[in-house]
């Protein structure tokens, strides 16, 4: 495939004519070529369930989740055997807080910007085991420097385990983990990296990055289908590492028992194959160019509506956020307000966000983005001002 970027690359994939899709971070766009390849395993696995279920199984020489794990492996540097696949990236983080005995007076780090379905896990293994979460905050505008040294000064004695995005979501933030873990590591502290953003937008070096655990999602930037996500844990957190599940092949460990946990629908998993196949064909030293461009576009175009850029561009990659003009601190109202007005009015497809009294905007870019599309996003900021005429 020639991959020629912006309109002609909407071809590649089902999503509607008559829109701007800007929040590919959200939930992905599978290309059709892969969409394709899982339809192609539903029909193998419907024409004879027994034998394509007994490929996944962890004891049989035909082992497809290995399979796909050792290409995992090839763009994550590391090796098969530190790879579990899971169903996405939250599944992972909460294997991990389940595995670590946690009691009380323990302290599980966050920050204000984690994930919301994360930040409920830690705080639901929290009650479970009496121990407290500590919230760094992160305010916003910010800096690479700040983040380490807030992060640092909450990493006290009691902090048994550090959670951190690569890329936070609601901010799409780079926070600059590659200063954190060895400071953190430093102090006997293991780190869970929530790389959910990462695989697809980010070179990665897992074995030398030097987290403990890191999780990431197939279907955002990797273009595979929803339902395809990785865990990798280090060798000295694999012993350590179970599944959510206990299933029939617990007894065999990191990562063996993660890949059968009962009946399932193990297509997306098999289709990630042909998912990296498609981003390799895309060439990502241009598809990276292609995005940096867009995100210089909405920068520019959306300075020129009033919004306001959070962190340096050295801190963001195929997505940015950006604060909105208001008058008021935002509630979770006006986030909903901003994502349905630009889609009903505009046929903008857009991630808005509240965190504490800060409405943000995050703007994804993308192989089938054009840059007139950015530019047509900062005149609809303009046009309705949000939420200084409320």
């Amino acid at each position: 495939m020639s991959a020629v970027f912006g309109r002609a690359m909407r071809a590649q994939f089902s999503l509607r004519e008559d829109g701007s899709f800007l929040n590919h971070g959200s939930y992905g766009a599978c290309p059709r070529v892969v969409a394709g390849e899982q339809a192609r395993l539903r029909t193998e696995m419907e024409s004879h369930p027994d034998a394509f279920m007994a490929r996944m199984y962890p004891d049989r020489d035909i082992r497809e989740p290995r399979r796909v794990a050792q290409q995992l492996a090839g763009i994550t540097g590391t090796t098969g055997d530190r790879i579990a696949l899971v169903e996405n990236a939250t599944t992972g983080v909460q294997a991990v807080l389940n595995s670590l005995p946690f009691g009380p007076g323990d302290h599980i780090l966050i920050t204000d910007h984690q994930y919301n379905a994360v930040r409920l896990g830690v705080e639901a293994r929290c009650r479970d085991a009496g121990a407290t979460p500590v919230v760094v905050r992160i305010p916003l505008p910010t800096t690479a420097d700040e983040i380490v040294e807030r992060v640092l000064a909450a990493a006290a004695d009691r902090v048994r385990l550090v959670v951190l995005d690569h890329i936070t979501s609601p901010s799409a933030l780079v926070l600059p983990v590659e200063r954190l873990i060895p400071e953190l590591r430093r102090r006997g502290i293991p780190v869970l990296l929530d790389g959910a953003h990462a695989i697809g937008q980010l070179p990665l070096q897992l074995d030398t990055l030097g987290a403990d655990w890191y999780v990431s999602n197939m279907h955002k930037w990797a273009y595979a289908p929803r339902g395809s996500a990785m865990l990798y844990a280090s060798p000295a957190a694999t012993p350590l590492t179970r599944p959510v599940l206990t299933s029939h092949y617990i007894g065999m460990g990191f990562p063996h028992s993660f890949d059968y946990v009962g009946t399932r629908d193990y297509t997306a998993w098999l289709a990630v194959p042909r998912a990296l196949q498609f981003l390799s064909e895309l060439d990502t030293s241009r598809l990276w160019a292609h995005e940096a461009h867009l995100v210089d576009t909405a920068t520019t175009a959306l300075l020129a509506a009033g919004a306001q850029v959070i962190a340096p561009a050295s801190m963001s990659a195929a997505m940015r956020a950006f604060l909105l003009p208001q008058r008021r601190p935002a509630i979770d109202a006006d986030a909903a307000q901003v994502i349905r007005t630009l889609w009903e009015q505009e046929r903008i497809q857009i991630r808005c966000a509240r965190i504490g009294g800060k409405l943000l905007l995050r703007v994804c870019a993308q192989a089938y983005v054009e840059a007139d599309e950015m530019q047509a996003l900062g005149a609809a900021l303009a046009r309705h001002g949000w939420p200084e005429r409320q």
